[in-house]
């Protein structure tokens, strides 16, 4: 690899030491065995033992427990920061899910116990430790997305979202992997390496938020968050067995990021948290989204407060669909949908058929693909072409770079024909007109572009409000967790997501259940299940899915611009009326390792070496929210 990075191969040497070092420093601040008798260490530092216990009792909590508990200083951040370190090491060194900590965490712990010492008020979120998407930008830190070429140089301003999050009393305390450049949904790059999902080992978490939601699933962090342009929130949260939810743009405006690709077009570029349950995500976006706080570090953000949700047993009126007409869902997905909808029927909501087809007469759904995937790359990739230049291919993503690099003039069309539009089993009279002036593409094609799209989405907004519906419910992705291989060659799969970002729309994703032996099967006969009629993507993507039996099972909750509040609440009654997902618990695998013959090479560990599936009761939690009236908020 080292002649391959050019003249960047020293940055790349002095970075790998610079991280190694601060990996090593970091297992050290949280060795148990580092910290007997250590005053900063609560509820008894004076043996290993009761340390390591103080740690795991802190990570079985869950995110309000752990809430309250530091409010009321039973724990302080000190010894909380410490226990999400010491697990965050130990389930990175499986899955490599973290690209750098954050040297600064520790001693910003210390100030805020010193801070409480001195009377000083807490803030809602005090000693809560988070993870960052690595293409936040944190003062002194480089912002790669993977690529050498912007290694030494750090960034000399804090995200506005990160640093309201600290001054609210949360600890940053890493950054996490993205795929190479950010536009896929497998996170990897030459750069840090490969991210597993903690559910298998196999298979990608997801991207491009792909490093945050494996270390939250993994019980790494208690909170993280992550960008959205084409499903980067909402992929890995499906593949990952958590809750997150797309805001509209303006909602929750964000600046100092790397996000994707330059100046705003016709994509909404959404900003979220990933937690583990809708009453979680409710409470971190009522904390940010129109707080004066925030309106400070951000004036282009939207001033109106999210408001309370209330708990209502009023019914409402929801639209789904399962098949969005360009790019089919495997079974476990199309069950997802079927199976909430009847549910929520069950409870006495009303339910009615969203067909993309009625949308408009004039946007059939592959000229809503064509539309989409031009506003993915309006200048026909040279943006992102010029991005990997000089820079090796990490290897699950050599395909779609090589693509993106082809720039003779027709680079969307050869995308759309190799990756998005199936060889057989569609019209090629649509396929092409799909295409339509890729062949030449230009500013004023860009533009015309970019008028389709604001066109559609008045005809979006027209069939909603004819359907008169409050939510709309659908897939969350077209297969469940894939493995590494297959996202370059299924990138389809981002339609689902991706329109969405094109309608600027909130989005929010919920897990429902895991996938299940019969979805496998149905998966596989040809001729009453998944039909393949020899297209060959569509084999690609019945291949991505065998042996998912387990993994998470999502679906996507959608509303109109700016009622985010219906989304949530619309969440809240998906997860009060589904199973949901078991959660991943790490095993202390000292205990279950057999030793090792010196001769032998050891066997890599899997999920089920590392962690437990357990079934956890959903609590909710009546005193969440905070008041509008507490001074932080206000």
């Amino acid at each position: 690899m080292g002649n391959m990075w050019g003249k960047n191969r020293e940055a790349v040497q002095r970075f790998k030491t610079r991280r190694d070092t601060l990996f090593a420093k970091f297992e050290e601040l949280s060795n148990p065995t580092k910290l007997l008798n250590d005053e900063r260490i609560v509820n008894d530092n004076t043996s290993v033992e009761n340390i390591e216990n103080t740690f795991k009792r802190i990570l079985e909590m869950d995110f309000f427990e752990l809430k309250r508990r530091l409010q009321e200083d039973e724990y302080n951040a000190y010894t909380v920061l410490a226990a999400f370190v010491w697990r965050a090491n130990k389930v990175n060194r499986e899955i490599n899910c973290i690209t750098e900590m954050i040297k600064e965490a520790f001693d910003i712990a210390e100030k805020l116990d010193k801070d409480n010492k001195d009377g000083k008020p807490k803030g809602p979120l005090f000693g809560l430790p988070f993870s960052v998407k690595s293409n936040f930008y944190v003062e002194g830190y480089d912002v790669t997305v993977g690529l050498g070429k912007y290694l030494e140089k750090p960034k000399t301003t804090t995200c506005p979202m990160v640093q309201f999050l600290i001054d609210q009393g949360a600890i940053p305390f890493c950054l996490t992997n993205v795929p190479q450049g950010l536009l896929s949904y497998v996170s990897s790059n030459p750069l840090y390496g490969t991210t597993k999902n903690p559910w298998d080992f196999s298979r990608t978490p997801g991207g491009s938020s792909g490093g945050e939601a494996a270390l939250l699933a993994a019980g790494g962090s208690s909170f993280g968050i992550g960008s959205d342009l084409a499903g980067s929130l909402r992929i890995p949260a499906a593949f990952c067995g958590l809750t997150t939810l797309k805001p509209t743009q303006d909602r929750l405006y964000v600046t100092d990021t790397h996000g994707g690709l330059p100046g705003r077009g016709r994509l909404g570029l959404s900003f979220g948290f990933y937690t583990r349950t809708v009453q979680e995500q409710e409470f971190l976006l009522s904390l940010i989204v129109g707080n004066k706080n925030y309106l400070e570090l951000c004036p282009m953000s939207s001033p109106a407060r999210l408001e309370k949700v209330p708990d209502t047993n009023e019914k409402l009126l929801i639209g789904w669909f399962v098949d969005d007409g360009f790019n089919p869902v495997v079974p476990s997905n199309r069950r997802a949908v079927e199976e909430t909808i009847n549910a929520l029927k069950a409870q006495g909501h009303e339910v009615v058929e969203f067909k993309l087809s009625e949308v408009s007469k004039d946007f059939d759904p592959f000229t809503i693909a064509n539309m989409l995937f031009r506003n993915v790359m309006p200048d026909n990739g040279a943006y992102m072409a010029e991005m990997y230049s000089n820079e090796p291919y990490d290897k699950h993503m050599k395909l779609f770079i090589r693509l993106i690099r082809w720039k003779q003039g027709f680079v969307v069309r050869n995308l759309l024909r190799f990756l998005v539009m199936p060889i057989v089993g569609r019209c090629i009279s649509k396929r092409l007109a799909c295409i339509g002036t890729a062949r030449n593409p230009n500013l004023a094609a860009c533009r015309q572009n970019q008028e389709n799209t604001d066109i559609f989405k008045l005809h979006w907004i027209r069939y909603w409000k004819k359907l008169n519906i409050d939510a709309l419910i659908c897939p969350s992705f077209i297969t469940p967790a894939q493995p590494f291989e297959y996202p370059a060659e299924l990138s389809s799969g981002a339609f689902i997501t991706g329109l969405f970002n094109m309608l600027d729309v909130p989005a929010g994703v919920v897990p429902v259940s895991p996938v299940n032996n019969d979805d496998i099967k149905v998966l596989n006969d040809e001729k009453t299940g998944f039909r393949v009629n020899g297209d060959r993507l569509l084999e690609k993507q019945r291949e991505a899915a065998q042996e998912s039996s387990g993994l998470p099972n999502s679906v996507q909750v959608v509303t109109l611009p700016n009622c985010e509040e219906m989304c949530i609440r619309v969440m809240k009654a998906v997860e009060k009326t589904t199973d949901g997902m078991k959660r991943l618990q790490w095993k202390d695998r000292r205990t279950v390792e057999p030793p090792v013959a010196s001769n032998t090479v050891p066997k890599a560990a899997t999920s089920t070496d590392c962690f437990e599936r357990i079934s956890v009761e959903m609590v909710v939690h009546p005193n969440s929210n905070i008041p509008s009236s507490n001074p932080l908020l206000t």
